[in-house]
């Protein structure tokens, strides 16, 4: 099967998204597509996966023009889209969310809960006969590898030739990368092709055999990957030489002597314990940890903490009782979660109303309090221009633009309207799922945020992003904070090994 996509033009008002690309897809290889933010990645699979249809171009598949009506017309035509953000329905367990839709009843009307379960399981066990997943517990309980291949197994539940996978382990630790690695190499073997967007370029690298490249909605050129390396792909993407990395340069070292902006004592939550921690004006303190060793835990308890078994905050050197998201929010405290289109994003409104979410009275009439939809476009105009948010107008839905767009609106809804308001930013993951380009500018908002004086907390998975942001660094296991290391005593090696050594 090949799927060919020729001269694909797809028009935004006043952008054009995708401008005459030209790439074939084959069901016998893992191909590889990659560009920088706004290159038309997001745009292009949406064209392939059938949820957009094209301004101008062609779409032949096996030699015969197709016109795509839908995602379900894709899928009925082999061909299958697991998206970053995921489509999984917490409360139902894995076996329900592989058959979400196409349930066995008994007598046309009761679901046949026995059969769900033994076709679920025999599902699973036909395509990863070696992947052990416990589908009868409620998916939202299982890892996030788990969960992904729970996607991938129900998106390959019909006649599936193409399968779109869309950031798959952005926000997966090493171990789990490498189980779902194995999955996607075997999946050539078995007729299904994988078109993989990743903006770890060692992944593209290490899973393609071939690598698509995409720049401001132009193809750049499509190549084997044996052969190629990450500097290739680099200049490819940005048209220049560059580093993977943030250029770390000199860092603020915070007054010792400041009083911390947010400082906690004998911390202990259902999901993590800290004798002591502190954040002083203008410092970065990076969290690191494997997963579910409580570092993200920790930062989300600095802003909302309902389970809270004791211990105390102060913020600012005032005691604070009430940690709840409203309360903290007016004190100053702003939390950028993970997983964007789940906790932070309304994938029905417009970047407009998404950027108002936390502040509307800034697109209010003085006191009256009516919107002035006029007013919160200005606002909007300002932190899309202020963020080089991609996008054709704040009228633009959100679930249009691209990973990296997107996560620059859930950082910008807590600048909307209150410049200067927020002395404390905690960053959950602040750069899942964005390509380099992307990721650059958000560090550099990070660290613009921080010379403002403002006390910014980083948990993150990206060691390499916590090398290059943090002045200070705690790790965390087993749900303890244990060991810091300052900067510049900073490397990958430095801080697995500080993790691994909590460990042992």
């Amino acid at each position: 099967m090949a799927i060919i996509l020729s001269d694909i033009v797809m028009d935004y008002p006043g952008t054009r998204a995708l401008d005459g690309v030209g790439v074939t897809f084959r069901d016998d290889e893992v191909h590889g597509l990659i560009g920088e933010n706004g290159a038309g990645k997001t745009t292009l699979v949406s064209i392939l996966g059938g949820s957009r249809l094209p301004t101008g171009g062609r779409m032949e598949l096996d030699g015969q023009d197709v016109r795509l009506e839908g995602a379900g017309d894709a899928l009925a035509r082999g061909i299958a889209h697991v998206s970053q953000e995921g489509s999984l329905v917490p409360g139902l367990s894995g076996a329900e969310n592989i058959l979400l839709g196409a349930e066995p009843k008994r007598l046309g009307a009761v679901i046949d809960r026995r059969a769900l379960r033994r076709i679920a399981y025999e599902t699973l066990a036909s395509w990863f006969p070696d992947v052990s997943i416990d589908l009868d517990a409620p998916v939202e309980t299982l890892p996030y590898a788990d969960q992904k291949i729970v996607e991938i197994v129900r998106a390959l539940r019909g006649r599936v030739r193409i399968l779109i996978l869309d950031e798959p382990t952005a926000t997966l630790p090493a171990r789990e990368k490498e189980r779902l690695w194995a999955i996607v190499r075997r999946l050539p073997a078995q007729g299904v092709g994988v078109v993989l967007i990743s903006h770890f370029l060692s992944e593209v690298l290490a899973l393609s055999d071939r690598i698509t490249v995409l720049r401001d909605g132009r193809l750049v050129e499509t190549f084997p990957a044996q052969g190629a390396d990450e500097a290739r792909l680099v200049a490819l993407m940005l048209q220049r030489g560059q580093s993977t990395t943030v250029q770390t340069g000199e860092r603020r070292v915070p007054d010792a002597a400041a009083i911390p902006v947010v400082e906690v004592s004998d911390w202990r939550t259902p999901d993590v314990s800290v004798e002591r921690f502190a954040v002083r004006p203008g410092e970065i303190v990076g969290l690191i940890g494997l997963t579910g060793s409580g570092h993200f835990a920790f930062a989300r308890s600095l802003f909302d903490a309902p389970d809270r078994i004791g211990g105390t905050l102060r913020f600012r050197g005032e005691a604070v009782a009430d940690v709840s998201a409203a309360a903290m929010r007016q004190r100053g405290v702003a939390f950028v979660p993970d997983h964007r289109m789940i906790h932070s994003l309304n994938g029905d409104w417009s970047l407009r109303e998404n950027l108002a979410m936390v502040h509307p009275e800034a697109g209010a009439f003085g006191s009256l309090g009516i919107l002035s939809p006029a007013r919160e476009t200005r606002e909007a105009r300002r932190i899309m221009g202020q963020l080089a948010v991609k996008a054709s107008s704040p009228e633009q839905l959100v679930t249009e633009l691209s990973g990296g767009n997107k996560q620059k609106i859930s950082i910008g809804k807590w600048l909307y309207g209150a410049e200067g308001r927020y002395r404390l930013m905690i960053f959950v993951e602040p750069t899942e799922g964005v390509d380099i380009g992307a990721k650059r500018e958000i560090h550099q908002l990070i660290q613009s945020l921080a010379r403002s004086g403002c006390a910014i907390v980083v948990a993150s998975s990206d060691l390499i992003e916590i090398a290059d942001l943090a002045t200070r660094v705690v790790s965390f296991a087993d749900g303890q904070a244990l060991g810091e290391l300052h900067w510049p005593n900073f490397s990958e090696q430095s801080f697995i090994a500080a993790m691994s050594g909590a460990r042992a």
